[in-house]
């Protein structure tokens, strides 16, 4: 909570003020040096490799903390030795994203903030290494877990008699002879996006079916509210088609869209955008522009009647939206680069949402691909399917 957060800030600049006051005294009182010097020790400890035996074995000479406190007893200690030394270890062997805070660290000569600096360091050193280390295991945890899961998916064919009708009448409606087995997937995996409800959800994605009709709700609200807001655009003057109003425009089509499930509700709602834009372009418009008498002609009935087409699954734009939209999903199953590269410049005013998307898809086929692949090789290659 806040207040904890406030608890722990006022908590932890006591201490940093309490240990500044000790190491001001005459002589310093070194009991919380020492102790910060046996927290910075065992933490270098935690993020050195134990393939650097090299400098671990000087860390543990140069900071014996027995030896220091016979030294301090005859006033022998240069604190701020120790506290350079720290930091140029730190220097060579944190991560690269560290490197910009260490230098200014070394430039530093107030030996509170030093240490401060260090401990604070430290901290996130240890994150750094437990990163490297998940990433670095992470291909052989993925492997085993996905050689559980194939397992277990064959043994859920043989439970069910050895046969996917289901998925064998999905993959055969993208049967072609000039595609690979991958294209013929990605092509029945576009199909998914407008699965018709009323049908039996193919073997191989039946553990999806509820992120799948998640996925496919919002797919068709971003193709249809792409579709509105082309067509609001064609009617409005394009002198006043700015990105501030634009954006406005599809921010309104957007929330509209949030309760729209089909087709009959896309229709329900333009009325409301008709009355939306009329306003809009009234207020945009400024009685000397020269758009003003393109816009008076607008009416809330002829704008009604020219967005109405997208609640038709077959209009052209829809139609050409989706086209985009399909290109982009299946481009970002097949390209292990940046996606980002294929997306449609049409659509750049949708960006957030499609890339929204695209990341959802991706989560649930290219897992799917990885599991079930073999299935659908040997499905597209045998006879099954003819």
């Amino acid at each position: 909570s806040s207040n904890e957060n406030i608890i722990k800030v006022t908590l932890r600049e006591a201490y940093w003020d309490l240990f500044r006051e000790q190491i001001s005294e005459d002589p310093p009182k070194l009991d919380m040096a020492f102790d910060i010097l046996a927290e910075i020790k065992k933490g270098l400890e935690l993020v050195m490799t134990p393939n650097i035996t090299t400098l671990r074995k000087q860390v543990a000479e140069v900071l014996d903390l027995d030896l220091l406190r016979t030294q301090a007893e005859h006033d022998a200690v240069d604190v701020m030795y120790y506290a350079k030394y720290i930091t140029s270890v730190i220097s060579k062997i944190c991560a690269p994203v560290r490197d910009k805070t260490v230098a200014q660290l070394s430039k530093e000569t107030d030996i509170v903030a030093i240490f401060r600096g260090i401990v604070e360091i430290l901290s996130l050193m240890k994150y750094d290494l437990l990163s490297f280390s998940l990433a670095a295991i992470k291909p052989d945890i993925m492997a085993n877990h996905l050689a559980y899961e194939r397992d277990t998916f064959r043994e859920y064919i043989n439970a069910i008699g050895g046969a996917l009708p289901r998925t064998t009448k999905w993959l055969s409606k993208h049967l072609n002879a000039s595609l690979s087995t991958e294209d013929i997937v990605y092509n029945a995996y576009i199909d998914m996006l407008t699965w018709d409800d009323a049908e039996p959800y193919p073997e191989t994605l039946f553990l999806e079916e509820e992120r799948l009709r998640r996925l496919k709700l919002d797919y068709f609200r971003l193709s249809v509210s792409c579709t509105l807001l082309f067509l609001s655009l064609g009617l409005i003057p394009q002198s006043l088609h700015k990105d501030d109003f634009k954006e406005s425009i599809k921010s309104f089509i957007m929330i509209l869209m949030v309760e729209a499930k089909n087709d009959a509700d896309v229709k329900k709602f333009c009325s409301n955008i008709a009355i939306h834009l009329c306003e809009k372009v009234k207020n945009s418009v400024q009685t000397d522009d020269t758009s003003s008498n393109a816009a008076a002609e607008l009416n809330y009935k002829v704008l009604q009647e020219s967005v109405e087409p997208a609640s038709l699954p077959d209009n052209k734009i829809r139609t050409l939206v989706c086209t985009r939209v399909n290109d982009y999903l299946k481009c970002s199953l097949k390209v292990t680069n940046n996606p980002e590269l294929n997306f449609p410049p049409a659509l750049n005013l949708f960006k957030f949402e499609l890339t929204a998307l695209r990341h959802s898809f991706q989560s649930i086929f290219k897992h799917n691909m990885l599991v079930c692949m073999e299935h659908y090789q040997k499905l597209v290659n045998t006879d099954s399917l003819s």
